[in-house]
């Protein structure tokens, strides 16, 4: 199969054994490689979309799952380039009609994070880390507007007390953390979807 998806393919993908095969990791300058997945398609497809004029673009969830069943099923490699996979994208969209959105298209970055426990360390005081985070998750949600990953969350809380244990004012920073981050987050994207915490 050619990079190429025809309309043909996209709409008819047959069942095969090894559906759960993996898809490849995605090799981009400068980063650690990260595996490839829906979510991440059809945000990129989306906003390639939007810079095209088109708003509301709802095929794209159809687009993206036809180039995921071509790289489990045919993309023998189990790394991807970076510009690889946005060339595979750029003419499955002008192979089934969408040229404008195929010249648009480049693959978003992937989902980012926020260190919060590093974040605690170099703004001890809660007036310093809410606005060093106000400044981040800014810069973040601008890269990617559908999740947002939150690391050392509780070792932050922990730090931001001074307690050595979790306590009921631990949870309660805990939480007001969270808001904090998803109602700014949201305020600048609305199409956030999730805060994963790790």
């Amino acid at each position: 199969m050619s990079g190429t998806l025809s309309a043909k393919s996209k709409a008819s993908v047959p069942d095969k054994p090894n559906s759960d095969a993996p898809l490849p990791l995605v090799s981009i300058p400068g980063a650690s490689p990260t595996r490839l997945n829906e979510s991440w398609l059809i945000i990129s497809l989306e906003k390639a979309a939007a810079r095209a004029g088109h708003q509301q673009w709802p095929i794209a969830p159809e687009v993206a799952q036809a180039v995921l069943y071509y790289l489990r099923h045919d993309f023998a490699r189990p790394k991807i380039e970076r510009d690889t996979l946005e060339l595979i994208l750029r003419r499955s969209l002008e192979g089934i009609g969408c040229p404008a959105i195929a010249r648009h298209f480049e693959l978003v970055t992937s989902a980012p994070s926020i260190n919060l426990a590093a974040l605690a360390r170099e703004a001890p005081l809660e007036i310093l880390f809410y606005h060093r985070l106000a400044a981040l998750v800014d810069e973040k949600v601008s890269t990617l507007a559908s999740v947002l990953r939150l690391e050392g969350l509780r070792s932050c809380v922990l730090s931001l007390t001074g307690s050595a244990s979790w306590r009921t004012s631990c949870q309660r920073l805990n939480d007001e953390i969270v808001h904090f981050i998803r109602a700014r987050a949201q305020t600048l994207s609305p199409s956030l979807l999730e805060l994963t915490i790790w």
